[in-house]
């Protein structure tokens, strides 16, 4: 009778979970391809050259997204796990994680205008401080809330009701090259429309008030979430921090070839991210080294034959989704196939071992390090006069190639010997 208990336990937790792994993967294929199908749409409409200052800009603003989110975005999913049985002490977490945030956006304004001293960055101050308020939308989405409940088809609706949205608004409204404003605008309103509706879908959940949260409480949070805010700083490094060189020293039109190429390459990169977030749950309470074996020499053979399947049909590939207009830009496709290798593994390493093993220091460290090879490798380039577009973009690729090498390095010497032995 035991036995039968515990096997329909574990039938309803496979289910779960697979529901869960679909849901994340419809709010990621939702986001990718909407995205991809968008920037297509915008290139032919805005020009590669308005295409390519919409993307500098919003790479500037993503780093403030990430200073808002601050780690919780990674983090905050596991606190969930742990008080899910403790109404008082999921209201201060969740209370607290909100405190943190909105402050931290009044002190991105300050932080932006502080920069437009810059005038570089001057000349689009008007587009970056709308662009900013996309922020209002990533404090009040409560997406970390829903993975660890492991209900993410509360937020799948919205998502797909947002994401439509903005495509609708887009293939109906911007028809000019001068429509960039406009586009933002609906970016800025739907994004903070959907983060509302994710907000109180969380709040009737799990009958969340906000409560009053002790100094020392907020500090706590606020300390805990520090690495996991350096290494997400650390990783986008890699890929805003690129898009910004290639805007800031290079012609913007290339800003555009760069950032539909990467968003191809993350296509394929989705089903790994889909896996380890929908596998993060089950893996925080414990899991088989077995299990994580199987999935780290899947993701290697899968990830392969992706790359081989990419560099054949990177052309038709690029039409599809650009039309012709950036075809004489085609080798950047061709070298930024080679990271769906290693950013896959480093995906799996980092949150099925990593993250859920509570090696977060290790984490966090990996991407630091991996950053600073990647910002070293930069001014060696720039120091040597070798500093161009290629050099960048093939520099971005190795510096993820370092990225799990030190992580299997890490996972294989450390945590392997020390937890799985």
């Amino acid at each position: 009778m035991g036995q039968i208990l515990k096997k329909n336990k574990i039938s309803k937790i496979n289910k779960k979970s697979a529901y869960n792994f679909l849901n994340i993967a419809i709010i990621k294929l939702l986001n990718i391809f909407s995205k991809v199908f968008v920037v297509g749409y915008l290139i032919r409409t805005l020009g590669d050259l308005n295409y390519g200052v919409l993307t500098w800009v919003d790479s500037i603003i993503q780093y403030f997204i990430i200073f808002i989110n601050f780690g919780f975005d990674l983090y905050a999913a596991k606190y969930i796990v742990e008080t899910e049985n403790n109404q008082y002490k999921k209201n201060q977490i969740i209370s607290s994680i909100y405190y943190i945030k909105s402050f931290i956006f009044f002190v991105s304004f300050i932080l932006m205008s502080l920069m437009t001293f810059n005038q570089q960055i001057y000349i689009y101050k008007d587009l970056l401080f709308l662009m900013l308020l996309f922020a209002i939308g990533e404090i009040l989405n409560p997406l970390w809330y829903f993975q660890g409940v492991e209900k993410m088809h509360k937020i799948t609706v919205t998502t797909t009701i947002g994401k439509v949205l903005l495509l609708l608004a887009t293939l109906f409204f911007i028809k000019k090259q001068n429509d960039t404003i406009y586009y933002i605008l609906f970016l800025v309103s739907i994004n903070a429309l959907t983060g509302y509706v994710g907000y109180y879908l969380m709040k009737k959940d799990c009958n969340f008030k906000f409560i009053r949260v002790p100094i020392g409480n907020l500090k706590k949070y606020f300390k805990e979430s520090y690495l996991f805010f350096l290494g997400r700083m650390s990783m986008f490094t890699f890929n805003l921090g690129t898009v910004f060189l290639i805007g800031y020293s290079f012609q913007k039109e290339l800003v555009s070839i760069y950032d539909i190429s990467i968003k191809i390459i993350f296509i394929f990169i989705i089903p790994y991210e889909v896996l380890q977030q929908a596998l993060f749950p089950i893996l925080v309470k414990g899991t088989s080294n077995k299990v994580i074996k199987n999935l780290i020499l899947f993701t290697l053979l899968s990830s392969v034959i992706i790359t081989i399947s990419i560099l054949l049909f990177s052309k038709h590939l690029l039409i599809l989704f650009a039309g012709n207009e950036l075809l004489n830009n085609l080798y950047v496709l061709k070298i930024l196939t080679f990271l769906i290798i290693p950013v896959s593994l480093s995906l799996i390493y980092a949150n099925t071992i990593m993250v859920a093993k509570g090696f977060f220091k290790e984490f966090n460290s990996t991407l630091i390090i991996s950053s600073i090879f990647y910002i070293g490798s930069l001014a060696a380039l720039y120091f040597t006069n070798n500093w161009s577009f290629v050099n960048v973009i093939v520099a971005r690729v190795v510096a993820d190639i370092f990225l799990i090498g030190i992580r299997m390095y890490i996972c294989r010497k450390k945590i392997y010997n020390e937890k799985y032995t």
